[in-house]
């Protein structure tokens, strides 16, 4: 519905005086380039996780999402500096890390820019010195994400999409999204795409529910 808006507005008014969103061709380029959103949907409900291989962000050991997977539940970040109401959430997000970091395994995985200087710029970002363009190699990406790192303070592991955008396509993590991944490597939750699906409460039911099931599951077990 929005991108027909954008194409057909009701007259030429009105478009003058919506003028918060892209024009044409940026909105043609947004999609094209992913940074609206991924081109995929991600995976369903009960589907199994797509692995992946990524480096952490400050130079690290690689991260093998299927090595983190077992016991404990993982809980899937994506987000990007550029991406107002993600760094909105961010402290939330972090709060949610810092309570429930002893009994799941957080991982952060930095993505497209959502609004970079060269494609739909946001006003509010550059009044907040938010400004810069879209990366083009993974160096300047990993460059990025430290700044969003050390700038929203994040303490959960932190990686990097590489420049191909393979896994925030896989996920459809662009511009932001959660997930949740149960034991057995299958989707457990998958929040809204950003920015209004972005929902670190709702993300924080579906965990406590996944532990819960998961404690339930082994007392249970444990009787004789």
């Amino acid at each position: 519905d929005d991108v027909q808006y954008r194409f057909e507005p009701p007259d030429e008014k009105t478009r003058r005086a919506d003028n918060r969103g892209p024009d044409r061709n940026t909105l043609v380029l947004g999609l094209a380039r992913q940074e609206i959103g991924s081109l995929q949907p991600g995976p369903d409900l009960n589907e199994m996780a797509p692995d992946f291989t990524l480096p952490a962000v400050n130079g690290g050991e690689k991260v093998t999402l299927s090595e983190q997977i077992g016991e404990r539940p993982v809980v899937l970040v994506f987000g990007n500096f550029t991406c107002g109401p993600f760094r909105s959430q961010s402290g939330n997000v972090e709060k949610l890390y810092e309570r429930y970091k002893d009994r799941a395994t957080f991982l952060m995985v930095y993505v497209r820019e959502a609004h970079p200087d060269d494609g739909w710029s946001s006003g509010r970002n550059q009044s907040l010195g938010v400004s810069l363009n879209q990366p083009t190699t993974d160096a300047e990406r990993h460059t990025v994400a430290r700044v969003c790192q050390a700038t929203l303070n994040f303490k959960m592991p932190f990686l990097v999409d590489a420049i191909d955008d393979k896994v925030g396509a896989a996920y459809s993590g662009m511009p932001s999204r959660l997930y949740v991944i149960d034991g057995e490597g299958r989707i457990a939750y998958k929040s809204g795409r950003g920015p209004m699906g972005f929902k670190p409460a709702e993300c924080e039911q579906s965990l406590v529910l996944l532990l819960q099931q998961q404690e339930n599951k082994d007392e249970t077990t444990a009787k004789p």
